[in-house]
């Protein structure tokens, strides 16, 4: 982000930090914030020794997402918090703030879950009391280990499954709310679960991980849109139809270039010009010279024909004079 403020944060309102948000930055006031203290309790519950090599990326990134989840469905939602700008001089809990990306969150979670599994950590969250919502989600492991066996492990790839859920559930919303008919949406959302890789078309996920479009794709016969980005990453939606790719002007339809806009080149005129002014082309001069020596060999065997043919008349006529 930049360093110098852009029109868009002198109008929107100062954030004003909750218990419940997750601060980025360094000291005892941010280490003791309650949000963090809630964030690094909510990670020890996923505390496993075989996540490092264990865990897919695809089960890593669920579970941080499930994280995310949790702290977001508190009362108020909680956020993940940096300063604002670069080189503020701000301390403890002082802002400006602004939201992490969902990309940085997940950046941030992934580490803190990285960091409380590795053996030289093991005091990640001593000393520090767990809330109720994170005993209740403590409760739930212990349970589900000692009654049904249920490692962390398998919690992961559940968390693999209940993420994709989500994201099916989001965007099924954002595209019903986009007006795409029923059975795009099966359609699209089928292709989705086949492949987690897949794209939606004119869908994109927005930096509080919720999806909003960024251009109608034109499902069904509807007409394309055009959308910009509002202050807070979400489109705000424009009546402006785009062109189709078949309408759109090309460069030289807008502005003719003689290389490309002069009539065809007649190849007889252009022979004709070039005889009229002795040019001959190097490639046509080989040739001249091939068809001159190949003439000259020519002439040479007709003339040694021709005189093998006066001698061979002159020896018959001399034989009948004798006769």
């Amino acid at each position: 982000m930049s360093r110098y403020p852009t029109l868009n944060q002198f109008n929107r309102p100062p954030i004003v930090v909750s218990d419940n948000d997750v601060l980025s930055g360094r000291g005892v006031n941010i280490a003791a914030h309650p949000g963090n203290e809630r964030f690094r309790t909510l990670i020890t519950t996923r505390a496993d020794e075989t996540y490092c090599e264990g865990y897919s990326a695809t089960e890593k990134k669920a579970v941080s997402e499930e994280i995310i989840h949790h702290i977001a469905s508190l009362d108020p939602p909680g956020r993940f918090l940096k300063r604002e700008g670069r080189g503020q001089v701000s301390r403890g809990l002082n802002g400006p703030w602004e939201e992490l990306s969902r990309k940085e969150a997940l950046k941030k979670t992934c580490q803190a879950l990285r960091d409380c599994n590795r053996g030289d950590r093991e005091t990640y969250a001593n000393g520090v009391a767990a809330p109720e919502d994170v005993k209740v989600v403590a409760d739930e492991i212990a349970t589900g280990a000692a009654t049904q066996g249920v490692s962390l492990k398998d919690l992961a790839a559940r968390s693999v499954v209940e993420s994709s859920e989500r994201t099916q559930e989001k965007l099924r919303e954002a595209m019903q709310e986009a007006g795409v008919p029923d059975d795009q949406i099966e359609e699209q959302l089928k292709r989705q679960r086949a492949d987690p890789t897949y794209v939606i078309p004119g869908f994109a996920e927005t930096s509080q991980g919720t999806f909003a479009p960024i251009s109608n794709p034109g499902y069904g016969h509807q007409p394309s849109i055009m959308e910009m980005m509002g202050p807070d990453g979400v489109p705000v939606q424009h009546q402006v139809v785009l062109p189709m790719p078949g309408q759109m002007p090309g460069l030289y339809s807008q502005y003719p270039h003689p290389a490309m806009d002069m009539p065809p080149i007649d190849p007889v005129a252009v022979a004709a010009a070039r005889a009229a002014a002795g040019y001959v082309h190097p490639n046509d001069l080989e040739k001249q010279k091939a068809a001159a020596a190949e003439a000259v060999t020519n002439a040479e065997e007709d003339h040694e024909a021709t005189e093998a043919a006066v001698a061979a008349a002159q020896e018959a006529e001399a034989e009948d004079t004798e006769v």
